[in-house]
């Protein structure tokens, strides 16, 4: 089964609970964050792929990312995971948004290469949206994973504030 036609609460499926996100605003999304948000573009990540309740999101891992043992900081981890399913909830819902809590495993190091994170939407409430994101190495390696709950403000207009 496709993860977009999971059913959320009210009946609908993550595909069908959209918010006015056209293509072109979802582009512009993917754009401001690989641009304009700074600690994203700190870290290095590069927006991938980002539909609504889904996205992509990579780091080339660089010296900078590594702590003291040379291996990926659980930081760089669990920012990218926050980034991740953050823009997979503002891509579905089209409102702010705001991370309320997040759980993030590590279950293996990186010393380099590339590292990938996949997020989606699992559950959607009027007010609250949770999301599931895996970290994989350059090998396709699980290394890490987190899920996150996340507030959805009900104010109209731009999601981006």
């Amino acid at each position: 089964m496709d993860p977009s036609d999971r059913v959320l609460n009210g009946g609908r499926s993550v595909r069908e609970d959209t918010g006015t996100l056209s293509e072109e605003q979802l582009d512009d999304l993917a754009q401001y964050f690989n641009d304009e948000v700074t600690f994203s573009r700190h870290i290095g990540a590069k927006v991938e792929k980002v539909e609504p309740g889904r996205s992509v999101i990579s780091i080339d891992v660089e010296d900078i990312h590594l702590n003291g043992a040379g291996t990926l900081h659980g930081g760089v981890y669990a920012s990218l995971i926050d980034n991740a399913m953050g823009l997979s909830v503002l891509a579905l819902v089209g409102v702010r948004t705001a991370t309320i809590q997040m759980n993030v495993h590590f279950l293996g190091a990186v010393g380099g290469g590339r590292i990938t994170c996949e997020s989606e939407v699992l559950h959607r409430t009027r007010r609250t949206a949770t999301a599931e994101a895996k970290v994989y190495d350059a090998e396709s390696n699980l290394v890490a994973l987190g899920t996150g709950a996340f507030r959805v403000f009900e104010k109209p207009g731009n999601a981006i504030v």
